[in-house]
């Protein structure tokens, strides 16, 4: 990750920082601290120039900490050699220079394992929060799908309100005639299979994405933008691409009512209100059927 691409609440300590970005601040952040004890004479610059490495090293790991190193090791060699050439020290300096020199190996190699623990660390955490994040993804998306008859349910529906603003939808009620008296006379199972297979039915006719079961054995379909020849000729198809089932000796095939309405959406009250229009006209479809 490059920097300042992570979220803002992050510290900087946690950026990946390119590193050859990271050598060179780490180049100016030694140069501006030796310029610093040079220019004030500083007696022990060891002291200040530490601070710069393990900067250096906590910023820029590896590569940073090595570098900023190499410039301390540098500096000590110069500054504690006689007459500054490097090669030449009286026992005290020299001691000093090995002091200074396991000093600036074990303050680096510590620093920099705590950064790259750190950034293993925030990897795994990244890894994590997408690990999660994917999943409530998944979960959302499984919450929002009946799993019966795996098309969307009525709190999808609700999420999709938005998506129908705007436009010119046709509004599908249907449900099945006597389901009560197929689940009383076969079973449980075989209203299931018909609802499971209705559901199918309508998400091939109309599309996945518009079919919801609305409640029970009601199912509901949102057509926008369809012309009523186009909405209608699938309407029938589905009516004529009815479930079957064989049961005792003969096939049985489930019966429908239905009501649909057509108008423009634009707010949520107007789905709703043609939910009602849909669903007053299935109910008189049925009691038209049973009288």
């Amino acid at each position: 990750m490059k920097l300042g691409s992570r979220d803002s609440r992050s510290s900087f300590l946690h950026a990946r920082i390119p590193t050859g970005l990271g050598l060179a601040m780490t180049v100016a952040i030694m140069a501006i601290l030796i310029g610093g004890v040079y220019a004030f004479d500083i007696p022990n610059p060891n002291m200040i120039l530490i601070a710069g490495l393990v900067v250096c090293s906590a910023l820029f790991g590896y590569p940073g900490g090595a570098t900023a190193g190499v410039i301390m090791a540098l500096y000590t060699l110069y500054f504690f050699s006689t007459g500054n050439d490097f090669v030449s020290f009286t026992p005290v300096n020299l001691t000093k220079v090995l002091v200074s020199m396991f000093g600036i190996v074990v303050d680096m190699v510590f620093v920099c394992a705590l950064k790259r623990r750190e950034m293993l660390t925030f990897r795994e955490v990244d890894k994590l929060t997408e690990d999660l994040k994917r999943d409530n993804e998944l979960l959302q998306q499984a919450s929002m799908i009946d799993s019966l008859t795996t098309i969307r349910n009525r709190f999808a529906l609700r999420r999709d309100y938005a998506g129908y603003a705007g436009q010119n939808v046709y509004v599908l009620l249907m449900d099945m005639d006597e389901f009560k008296s197929i689940n009383d006379t076969y079973g449980h199972d075989m209203g299931d299979f018909f609802l499971r297979e209705t559901g199918k039915l309508l998400a091939r006719v109309f599309g996945q994405g518009h079919c919801y079961r609305y409640g029970g054995d009601e199912f509901l379909v949102i057509c926008p933008g369809m012309a009523e020849s186009e909405f209608v000729a699938k309407l029938n198809e589905a009516l004529e691409s009815r479930p079957s089932l064989e049961a005792d000796g003969q096939a049985l095939r489930p019966n429908y009512s239905y009501g649909y309405t057509c108008g423009r959406v634009r707010e949520n009250d107007d789905l709703r209100n043609l939910f009602t229009a849909a669903d007053e006209r299935m109910y008189a479809m049925k009691r038209q059927r049973a009288a």
